[in-house]
């Protein structure tokens, strides 16, 4: 195929048909009419070969072609987007523009607030997307394009994605303040090890497996609930025998809504920090409003 002969905007219709599968909403997304978003999506088919898009029982339907198409689409579309942006100045007061965060639901009552309140005083015209994933999973989206900025524990990141951490927290104990094992509002390890526990389920941002850990030393705990989020455990902890463990930077948003007491975990281990970072596909790295966002998130959370 000869280059010359392709139109990027063909691209372009491309991810809003996949993103809004309706010719009609993408034609609207793009601004343009249903008409021309149809004749795009004609010569798609014929550049790639292929129907792309099929009529289904719940609208436009993606073939296989398509899909395997999407990740490398948002690719070029995203390296596009971030040449172009390099060239142009970024300035916070005038910019209308989105970012797509992902964070679990615990960053998004400690650490959203901050950012907010710093954009609405700074950037009035910056608008959030803001989604949760597991680790894992927020890696993925933000290699595919999906998300622009992860915040939160990572232990594992691919080598295409930069990061910078923003602050370290530790875990500690969490129980109903009526609790008849607490002493002086402590727990030895016999009465901690021996108690219920609810934990949060480590696909999601726990950062530290003490199950691991208590493991290799010859330790045992019985965990009776798994939650998907950190904001669950108040009302799961209050007015049982249960064990949970939280941040400390979590505990006064947790204590607001629950007769809790908070204590260090009374192991013979010392459980290791927790590192938040935000991390972003380097694709961004020297686009100016990106750069922009990664700073005053640093600035919110640490101040």
């Amino acid at each position: 195929m000869n280059l010359k002969s392709v139109d990027l905007n063909l691209l372009v219709a491309f991810d809003a048909l996949m993103s809004e599968r309706s010719v009609s909403r993408a034609a609207a997304k793009l601004g343009i009419t249903q008409s021309a978003l149809s004749h795009a999506l004609k010569r798609l088919r014929t550049m790639f070969g292929d129907p792309l898009m099929r009529r289904g029982p719940r609208g436009m339907e993606p073939t296989e072609r398509a899909i395997s198409l999407q990740q490398p689409m948002n690719g070029i579309l995203a390296n596009i987007h971030s040449i172009i942006s390099t060239k142009l100045a970024f300035d916070p007061a005038r910019t209308k523009r989105t970012f797509k965060l992902s964070m679990s639901d615990a960053m998004s009552v400690e650490a959203l607030p901050l950012i907010v309140r710093k954009l609405r005083k700074h950037a009035p015209n910056i608008d959030l997307l803001v989604t949760s994933s597991g680790p894992k999973d927020a890696c993925a989206r933000i290699i595919n394009d999906e998300v622009e900025i992860a915040i939160g524990v990572f232990p594992h990141v691919q080598s295409e994605l930069l990061r910078r951490e923003l602050y370290r927290d530790e875990l500690i104990c969490v129980a109903d303040k009526n609790n008849p094992l607490l002493r002086r509002g402590r727990m030895d390890e016999k009465s901690y090890l021996g108690s219920p526990h609810v934990t949060v389920a480590p696909n999601l941002d726990s950062g530290v497996q003490l199950d691991e850990i208590f493991v290799a030393m010859g330790l045992n705990r019985r965990v009776v609930a798994t939650v998907p989020h950190y904001i669950a455990l108040p009302a799961l902890i209050r007015g049982t025998d249960l064990i949970g463990h939280t941040r400390l930077r979590l505990v006064n948003v947790l204590r607001s809504s629950s007769n809790l007491v908070v204590f260090p975990i009374p192991a013979r281990i010392r459980v290791p920090e927790l590192s938040f970072e935000e991390i972003w596909h380097a694709r961004y790295e020297d686009d100016p409003g990106h750069r922009w966002l990664r700073d005053l998130i640093i600035d919110a959370v640490r101040n």
